[in-house]
C-alpha cells in the first residue's frame, strides 16, 4: 500500500478539511495513483443535483499536490500533500485557492456575451410565454457556450447573477435544456432589484420570468432543488438566504413558488425553516402543471396570477377541512410515525428521541450532570446525523464548552497526562466550528435570544436550540406576575420550535430539594422546576438527569407528549469523566471512539 493510502486509513484520522471536495480527493482519488488527470462526480454540488453522478469534477494529481475544479458549481482549489506533520499519518492535506486547474477547461477565460438575441426572444415568446419586454427588462444575455453533454459550442441563453461583493456569474441553457455556468452563482437571481412588497422565490429562473410576465417581481434560487433534506451546518447550499436577509426581512410576505414535485417540496421546507413560518406563504398549481412556467404556457397569465391570490400561509392558519390531511394521514398510516433522531443507544431511544418542533425541559439537582449530558447529546447528534446546534450556555465559559465538545468528539480528554495532541485539537475545533453556533450572554432577554437563534438557523441550518439554564432568560414584561412570565417564555420557545422546525432544549434548575431521612435527595420532575407547573404542562418532553454513583447516571423521562418522542421510564448510562461521553459500557469512549455510528438494536419492533 502506498504511503498516501496508509495516511488515509489511519484510524485516528477524523477530518483534515471541512471542504468535501478536498476530503474526496484525499480518500478516493489519491490512493488510486499520482500524476494523472481524473474526471469524477462532485461531492460538493452532486448530492443536490438531479443528475448526481454527472462527472463535472476535474482533478489534476501531481506528486505533491492536486488541483481541482467543478465545471458545474465552479468550486476550485489546491490540495497540498504537506510533509512534517506531527499527526499519526504522513501527510496533511491543506486547501488553498487557485486561479485555474488545467488548460482543458473550455470556458476558463472570461465569457463575452451580448444582449438577448432575436432567436431567443422568439423562442421565449413561442415556447415559454415570455415577452420581449420581460426578457429585456430582466437583462438576459446570449453567447456561444461549450455544452459538455453535446460536446460543442452552441447558442445559449444566459441569466446574470450580480452579487453583492461585485462578482458576476452567468447560468447558461440552450433550447434543449442543457446547462452550463460561468462563475459561481451564489445569491438569489434578481434579488438586487427587489424594492419591497411580496418577495416571490422560485426554483428556477424561467419560473421567476413567468411571474414577472404577469407583473409580479420574482427571484430564483441559484442552485435548484435538493433531492434530500439538508444535514449539517456546513452545507453552503442555502447561503443565499443569509445574503438576502435584509431584503427578506423587508418583504411583506415571502411567497414560496417552487415546483410541485418532491425536490420542490423539500426546497420549500428548507426555505421556510430558515426564514420562519410566520413570514412564508406557499402557492399551489393546477393539476397537470408542475411549475409556474407550466401554468403560464398551458393556462395563461390570469391563471398564473391567481396562484398568488390563492397563496396560503405556511401552515394554513384557522379552520381547516379534514380533506386537507387525507393524503398525509394515509402516508402516516402506511409508513408509520417519524420516531425522531436516534442517539445510538437502544435503551435511551426507548425513553427519549430528539424531534423537531418540540420543546424539551431538562432538569436535575446541581451536579447531576445535566450540562454534561446535553453536551454529549449535541456532539452525538451532530456526528451521527449532521444536526447542528445553536447554544446559549450561561454557566460555562464558551472556550471551556468548546474544549468539552472537542473532548467528546475525539473521545480524549483536553487536559491531563493523556490529553489530545494539538493537531487533534485543531481537527476537533474545526469540526465544532462547522456544527455549532454560540450565543453570547450580554443580552439574555427572550426576544433577543430567539432573534439571534433565528439568524443562526438561517445562516447554518441548525436543527437544535439549547438554552442552559432557564433562569438566565428574561422577558420584557417586568411588571408581570412570575407565573405569567414563565408561561409567556415557554410558549414563545415552543412556537419558535414550530416556526423553525427545530428542537428546543431548555435546562432548568429545580426548587430546593429536601433530603429524605436516609440522606438521599429525591429526583425532581417538571413540577419541581422553580416557579411554575407550566414546565410540566407546556413541555413536549421532560427529562431528569440523576447521578447514581461515580461513573453512573440515570436519564428519566417524566413526560412524552407523543409516543414517537419517547415514553415515561428511565435509562441507566455510564459516564466517562475523562472525555465527557455517555455509553452503556463503563468508561465509554476511552479508546478514542466517542460513540457508535450505528444503533445497537433494530428499533422497528418498538411499540409506537
Amino acid at each position: 500500500m502506498c504511503r498516501y493510502a496508509q495516511a488515509i486509513n489511519t484510524n485516528n484520522r477524523r477530518e483534515i478539511l471541512n471542504n468535501s471536495i478536498a476530503e474526496f480527493i484525499n480518500t478516493e482519488i489519491i490512493p488510486q495513483g499520482l500524476n494523472r488527470n481524473v474526471r469524477s462526480w462532485c461531492p460538493s454540488c452532486g448530492p443536490d443535483r438531479k443528475k448526481q453522478n454527472q462527472r463535472t469534477l476535474s482533478v489534476k494529481v501531481n506528486d505533491d499536490h492536486a488541483l481541482f475544479l467543478c465545471h458545474h458549481c465552479d468550486e476550485k482549489g489546491r490540495v497540498n500533500f504537506k510533509e512534517g506533520s506531527n499527526m499519526e499519518y504522513d501527510y496533511e492535506f491543506e486547501e488553498t485557492n487557485v486561479v485555474s486547474i488545467d488548460s482543458t477547461k473550455r470556458d476558463a477565460a472570461p465569457v463575452e456575451y451580448d444582449p438577448v438575441s432575436e432567436d431567443f426572444l422568439s423562442w421565449l415568446s413561442e415556447e415559454r410565454g415570455i415577452s420581449e419586454k420581460t426578457a429585456k427588462a430582466s437583462d438576459l444575455v446570449t453567447s456561444n457556450i461549450w455544452i459538455r453533454g453535446r460536446g460543442e459550442e452552441v447558442p445559449c441563453l444566459g441569466f446574470r447573477y450580480l452579487h453583492s461583493d461585485g462578482s458576476t456569474a452567468v447560468k447558461w441553457r440552450d433550447s434543449d435544456k442543457n446547462f452550463s455556468q460561468t462563475g459561481s452563482a451564489k445569491e438569489l437571481w434578481g434579488i438586487e432589484n427587489f424594492k419591497g412588497g411580496d418577495l416571490v422565490i422560485c426554483e428556477g429562473e424561467m419560473d421567476a420570468l413567468s411571474y414577472r410576465e404577469v407583473g409580479v417581481y420574482a427571484v430564483s434560487v441559484p442552485n435548484g432543488a435538493p433531492n434530500k433534506p439538508s444535514t449539517g451546518t456546513s452545507s453552503r447550499k442555502y447561503e443565499y438566504l443569509m445574503s438576502a436577509r435584509d431584503k427578506i426581512e423587508s418583504a411583506d410576505r415571502v411567497i414560496i413558488a417552487t415546483d410541485s414535485d418532491e425536490p420542490g417540496v423539500l426546497l420549500a421546507e428548507e426555505i421556510v425553516r430558515r426564514v420562519g413560518r410566520g413570514k412564508c406563504w406557499v402557492v399551489s398549481y393546477e393539476d397537470g402543471c408542475k411549475d409556474a412556467n407550466d401554468v403560464l404556457v398551458k393556462l395563461g397569465k390570469e391563471a398564473l396570477g391567481s396562484t398568488l391570490i390563492r397563496a396560503t400561509p405556511w401552515p394554513v392558519s384557522g379552520i381547516r377541512d379534514a380533506k386537507e390531511f387525507r393524503e398525509s394521514a394515509i402516508s402516516l398510516f402506511e409508513g408509520g410515525m417519524d420516531r425522531g433522531i436516534s442517539m445510538g443507544i437502544a435503551d435511551l431511544d426507548k425513553v427519549y428521541r430528539v424531534n423537531p418542533q418540540t420543546l424539551t425541559i431538562m432538569t436535575g439537582i446541581p451536579g447531576s450532570g445535566k450540562s454534561s449530558f446535553l453536551t454529549w447529546l449535541s456532539v452525538n447528534l451532530a456526528s451521527r446525523t449532521g444536526w447542528g446546534s445553536v447554544i446559549m450556555s450561561a454557566e460555562t465559559p464558551t472556550e471551556i464548552h468548546v474544549l468539552q465538545m472537542a473532548s467528546v468528539y475525539l473521545g480524549k480528554p483536553f487536559h491531563g497526562e493523556y490529553k489530545m495532541s494539538k493537531d487533534e485539537l485543531d481537527v476537533a475545533l474545526d469540526w465544532v466550528q462547522n456544527n455549532f453556533t454560540f450565543l453570547d450572554t450580554s443580552d439574555t432577554s427572550i426576544n433577543s435570544v430567539l432573534e439571534r437563534a433565528a439568524i443562526s438557523i438561517m445562516r447554518t441550518g441548525a436543527r437544535i436550540v439549547q438554552i442552559d439554564p432557564y433562569n438566565f432568560l428574561t422577558t420584557a414584561e417586568d411588571g408581570a406576575e412570575g407565573v405569567l412570565q414563565i408561561n409567556k417564555l415557554l410558549v414563545g420557545l415552543k412556537r419558535f420550535a414550530e416556526e423553525h422546525d427545530c428542537a428546543v432544549i431548555l435546562c432548568a434548575h429545580p426548587t430546593k430539594m429536601y433530603r429524605a431521612p436516609d440522606g438521599s435527595t429525591p429526583s425532581p420532575s417538571g413540577y419541581d422546576v422553580a416557579g411554575s407547573s407550566a414546565f410540566f404542562n407546556i413541555a413536549d418532553a421532560g427529562l431528569t438527569v440523576d447521578r447514581l454513583e461515580e461513573g453512573s447516571s440515570k436519564l428519566r423521562c417524566w413526560k412524552a407528549r407523543f409516543p414517537w418522542i419517547g415514553s415515561v421510564g428511565d435509562c441507566e448510562l455510564h459516564f466517562n469523566p475523562h472525555n465527557g461521553n455517555f455509553s452503556v459500557d463503563y468508561m465509554g469512549g476511552s479508546h478514542g471512539k466517542a460513540f457508535s455510528k450505528e444503533p445497537q438494536e433494530n428499533f422497528d419492533d418498538f411499540d409506537f
